[in-house]
């Protein structure tokens, strides 16, 4: 029998095109896999593609009657590409269920300790916390242990606060622990006054907040049959107390403690409510109930229970089915309200949300009373708490951590242009990251939430850069670079926002504490680390006003949030520096001891007065700080490149972050935010290259 005719053709390739792709081996666990072990461990799609350079075959059939190989094996033996069918991506769950001995990513957070963190543990975001060999290195660092004694004392005042108990250590400071029984008096209150609490509300918190109907909510609350209404509707009554208590911290004042003023005996009548809310089947009531509980519950003095309303209060919008379009506006009013706390919430909280964006149909009403200066700020906010929901699934869930740096890098890229776009759609004069300019608001509610947008802004701008840095660990790149520069410029711009903050009983604990006190903590460590870089007076300067700010806040709350203890940092980073100038004020010229993070040698003048960030810059002109008595807020640059020229990168550019905590072998969970009831509690774990 003749021999069958050879001809050339192509073949397929033995890599797949992600492994060529990649210059690495291409392995298959066994002959038959349809994946090679990169791809799987990736998971992405294996496909193999024809070799360029034809073969010699034997032509023992036609073209047309080759199948279509289903494996890789059989791709060596046939002409035709494996045809792959798309799936969607595993997640790590998929792992774990398919191989019992994938190893598990996070570890438990112990609540007893908020400040200090576990070796095996690296800050996200915001706030920097320390661990036991981060305080040895900067104690060590500084030449002595007050901020190992301060950083005790913080933890214990935290904790104290939050209720928590250690058997071991007894307690410095002591609060009121917060209970869900009603009050031991009845709370009486006039219908005049009734009335100045309601008007309060819908001036102050409503258009901020606008899941209540008025006109429905103020003709049973204002009704002759009111008191009929209280007894014979739990839920109702809740409402109907918590609105009185947010009025009245309008018009009384409030206090930052638990359990004390009006407002707070207003409150826990709700509070004692709380179990007749949810065990009878749920309804609209009910949740416009634990919504306002909500509310009211992000002040200073509730933040042990805020998480676990808002979590009750998404549980029921669920179950309620208020994510699907109904023919109810207050439903849909009360829903997008609940998405934007708890959503929000759980960014900067780093936890999973409860509410799944796949499965919502519900349409966002508008709102005449909540637009302002030409922003629908309902509207906004819906729209941001989306964004950072998005930004958490894809940086920040267990999941998330198998991707490459590659990969992580194009998702932050791609967070950064839908932050951009966001703050893009807000007018100038009132444009997050841009100074911030009182003046353009016309109503109270109007700054706190303009303030607010400016916050929402920044925070999610360092939450990018330090997990940028984290990413970039012990590697030199322009993008390391430029996030420790937008990091710097983001914390100084949250502590020129201190001065327009309202220390109230009613301003959010985010807004009054938590970002001031992450803005401290970055500066702190660029000036600890940057002793001889021209930008750390600038930072010394902003370090000052950050603590003024918190020492205000102590007088403010009359002792009930000790803060000034925090204003203690920057008189240890400016007494660090002081040391420093007067170990060298004998020594001339040359390199200053060992210390890695001093300027080049090369001479430059810094004597150009200080250019407003929002005024356009001439290409070749340098950014240039100098020491003032009372800092600008800045402009938070949105690339490296908008304030930055190629000759000023060199020297600018040379600033230390540490990254003693944010090395790539760190095991944990990876942390968008920060803890709000811990207000440290936040790790960034081990990707899974």
């Amino acid at each position: 029998m003749a021999d069958a005719p050879v001809v050339l053709r192509s073949r397929i390739s033995k890599s797949c095109d992600e492994c060529k792709a990649r210059k690495v081996r291409c392995i298959r666990a066994r002959p038959d896999s349809l994946q090679c072990n990169n791809c799987l461990r990736r998971d992405q799609t294996c496909h193999f593609s024809h070799t360029k350079r034809k073969l010699k075959v034997k032509d023992t059939e036609e073209p047309s009657s080759i199948s279509t190989p289903h494996s890789p094996i059989e791709a060596d033996q046939h002409d035709t590409p494996p045809k792959s069918k798309p799936h969607p991506p595993k997640l790590y769950v998929d792992q774990l269920l398919e191989n019992r001995d994938t190893h598990g990513i996070g570890e438990l957070r112990f609540e007893s300790c908020v400040i200090k963190a576990g070796e095996s543990f690296a800050t996200s975001s915001s706030l920097a916390f320390f661990s036991e060999s981060r305080i040895r290195s900067l104690t060590s660092r500084i030449g002595h242990d007050r901020l190992r004694e301060l950083i005790e004392a913080i933890s214990s005042l935290i904790n104290a606060r939050m209720n928590r108990k250690d058997e071991d250590t007894k307690p410095v400071f002591r609060f009121s622990p917060i209970t869900f029984r009603g009050p031991s008096t009845p709370v009486e209150v006039a219908p005049e006054a009734a009335r100045t609490y309601i008007e309060a509300y819908f001036k102050h918190v409503h258009p901020i907040y606008p899941f209540l109907d008025r006109a429905e909510f103020e003709q049973k609350a204002l009704s002759y049959d009111m008191l009929h209404h209280l007894s014979s509707n739990a839920a109702f009554s809740a409402l109907y107390h918590t609105v009185l208590a947010m009025g009245a911290q309008y018009t009384e004042g409030g206090s930052f403690e638990a359990g004390q003023g009006k407002p707070w005996k207003l409150y826990q009548v709700a509070l004692g409510l709380f179990s007749d809310i949810l065990l009878p089947r749920e309804s609209l009531v009910n949740l416009q109930a634990l919504t306002a509980m909500c509310i009211f519950a992000q002040n200073l003095s509730c933040i042990q229970i805020e998480q676990t309303l808002i979590s009750e209060a998404a549980r029921m919008a669920g179950a309620l089915g208020f994510n699907r379009a109904t023919m109810n506006d207050s439903a849909h009013r009360n829903f997008w309200v609940v998405y934007i706390l708890e959503k929000t919430f759980s960014f900067f909280g780093s936890c999973s949300s409860i509410i799944s964006d796949r499965d919502i149909g519900c349409p966002i009403p508008e709102i005449p009373e909540a637009v302002h200066g030409g922003v629908d700020w309902f509207y906004l906010f819906a729209r941001f708490a989306r964004l950072v929901s998005r930004a958490y699934e894809m940086l920040y869930t267990v999941s998330a951590t198998t991707k490459t740096p590659e990969e992580f890098y194009e998702t932050i890229d791609m967070v950064y242009q839908d932050l951009e776009k966001w703050r893009l759609s807000v007018p100038k004069d009132l444009r997050p990251g841009d100074p911030f300019r009182p003046e353009n608001c016309k109503s109270p509610w109007a700054i706190t939430v303009s303030l607010r947008a400016h916050f929402f802004y920044s925070s999610l701008v360092m939450s990018l850069c330090r997990l940028t840095l984290h990413l970039g660990a012990g590697t030199e790149s322009s993008r390391n670079e430029e996030a420790k520069k937008r990091l710097m410029y983001t914390a100084r711009h949250i502590i020129g926002l201190t001065h327009y903050i309202d220390m109230q009983p009613h301003t959010s604990i985010w807004i009054l504490g938590v970002m001031p006190l992450s803005a401290l903590f970055v500066l702190f460590d660029f000036v600890v680390h940057n002793p001889y870089h021209p930008e750390s007076s600038t930072n010394l300067t902003f370090l000052d006003v950050v603590g003024a700010y918190f020492t205000r806040l102590e007088y403010s709350t009359g002792g009930s949030l000790p803060s000034s203890l925090v204003a203690e940092f920057a008189l240890i980073a400016r007494q660090f520096i002081r040391d420093i100038q007067l170990r060298n004020s004998n020594r001339i010229g040359g390199v200053i001891g060992n210390n890695p993070y001093q300027p080049p040698a090369r001479e430059k003048q810094y004597d150009e007065s200080i250019k407003p960030y929002d005024q356009a810059r001439e290409v070749d002109e340098v950014l240039i700080y100098q020491q003032s008595q009372m800092p600008q807020i800045e402009q938070i640059p949105v690339t490296a490149n908008e304030v930055m020229t190629a000759d000023s990168m060199g020297y600018v550019g040379q600033l230390f972050y540490p990254t003693d905590d944010l090395q790539p072998f760190m095991t944990g969970d990876l942390g968008s935010g920060f803890d709000i009831t811990g207000l440290f509690d936040t790790m960034l774990p081990n990707f899974q290259f």
